[in-house]
């Protein structure tokens, strides 16, 4: 056995265990589980099944293994896309709540495939295009994977950024490694599991040096609002905003909000987080920041200076503008409005 054998053994042995190891961890943790971290779990434990069994295909004597390995792999290879997707929509959106009717039908083909476990053959997966199927689940579901990210980019803070992107490039740079093997024959089929080590190990490192796949952790856990109030006050508020603009005023406090409500600052405060996914300053901000993009747009708003357009849509601070608006859109005011120009 040579080193470089070795090292190919080692290097996709471990990333299948760290995966495993990873993916129990989540379901053992108590404080700050949610379904998010249940989801995530799942499709760890998803990506150990299918990287154990390209291991074992590689690396076995004339790549045969058992025809349950094999369909086990090829089984979770179908719930791999399907859990990225339902993860993300749980870590992204606070107010998710998994629904049978809904989010349990993308399973359902893993499901069925794992139950056929003991009766599929070779035959199924490769001459009936089974695993090149499974494979082309990636152009339903990752579009979709993008879209929702960037639908909510603006409400993450750095580390949470960090950790979306790199699960899913992680995930979809192992998912083109196998397809560019079996469609393409571009890359050697033990890429994947090599790259999926290196993936495993950085998102790791993430997780324990930031906490980030528990920093969407669901807030009002014990609620005494029923559903009823919380999208009573809900709609209420968006008429108000809508009608009033009550976010021009740079003195407005979460309680002074809810006095114009007639609500307690608690209702408040439930409804904002989950009905909008934001504490009560970035959802003010998110409000304000919305405004002076209209503003900057104008043409007629050219000689306007920045600051004036800060204050006028209630920031008392231009620092604070500039930081708000970057946090948001990812540029500066000026630049925006430079931008705008060029196009």
């Amino acid at each position: 056995m040579g080193l470089s054998f070795e090292m190919l053994l080692v290097t996709s042995c471990i990333g299948a265990l760290q995966s495993a190891f990873f993916g129990i961890y989540l379901f053992t943790v108590r404080k700050g589980r949610t379904i998010a971290n249940v989801l995530l779990g799942l499709l760890l434990l998803a990506f150990a099944i299918r990287i154990s069994k390209s291991v074992g295909y590689y690396f076995s004597n004339d790549h045969v293994i058992p025809d349950l390995l094999m369909n086990f792999g090829f089984g979770t290879n179908l719930a791999i896309l399907p859990l990225l997707w339902l993860y993300l929509n749980a870590f992204l959106k606070k107010d998710y709540h998994f629904t049978w009717t809904r989010d349990f039908v993308h399973l359902i083909p893993a499901l069925l495939s794992l139950a056929l476990s003991p009766f599929l053959t070779d035959y199924f997966w490769m001459n009936m295009s089974g695993y090149a199927t499974s494979l082309l689940s990636v152009v339903a579901y990752l579009p979709f994977c993008v879209g929702l990210i960037i639908k909510h980019f603006g409400s993450l803070t750095k580390s949470q950024r960090m950790w979306v992107i790199s699960l899913t490039v992680g995930v979809t740079m192992v998912w083109f490694g196998y397809l560019g093997n079996f469609v393409f024959g571009l890359v050697p089929y033990i890429a994947s599991p090599v790259m999926f080590s290196v993936m495993i190990y950085f998102l790791s490192f993430l997780a324990v040096k930031e906490g980030a796949f528990l920093m969407r952790e669901v807030k009002y856990q014990s609620s005494t609002y029923t559903v009823l109030q919380i999208e009573s006050c809900y709609n209420e508020l968006q008429q108000l905003f809508s009608r009033a603009q009550p976010f021009k005023n740079a003195s407005l406090t979460l309680p002074k909000l809810a006095a114009q409500l007639g609500v307690s600052a608690n209702l408040l405060s439930e409804t904002i987080n989950k009905r909008f996914g934001q504490n009560f300053p970035d959802f003010i901000n998110s409000y304000r920041i919305r405004e002076a993009q209209v503003l900057l747009g104008k043409s007629s708003n050219d000689n306007q200076k920045i600051a004036t357009i800060a204050f006028e849509i209630g920031f008392n601070s231009l620092s604070v503008f500039n930081t708000a608006f970057k946090k948001f859109t990812s540029m500066t005011p000026s630049a925006f409005r430079k931008s705008l120009r060029k196009e």
